[in-house]
């Protein structure tokens, strides 16, 4: 399962949540060891809307410190159907 983690966060009593997207893009929490919060918060993913300079569309784009690619779903899937 592909986990596109969005926040890194302590609730009361020293417990480290992480809030992550799974592949349908259904937001879930999990609980994790305290050990591990610098990893998660280097795997943390930051919502991003952008605009298509092509088509003019509107999406939203989950991007991290070393994935910085702003690629269009809806302009890819258009050069896909002329690839086949």
């Amino acid at each position: 399962m592909q986990k596109y983690i969005v926040s890194v966060s302590k609730k009361n009593n020293s417990v480290w949540k992480i809030y992550f997207y799974d592949e349908n893009f259904e937001i879930h929490s999990e609980r994790i060891n305290p050990l591990l919060i610098w990893y998660y918060k280097l795997k943390k993913y930051h919502r991003k809307k952008g605009v298509c300079p092509n088509c003019r569309r509107e999406y939203l784009l989950l991007t991290n410190w070393h994935d910085k690619s702003d690629w269009c779903p809806y302009c890819l899937d258009e050069y896909d159907e002329y690839d086949d």
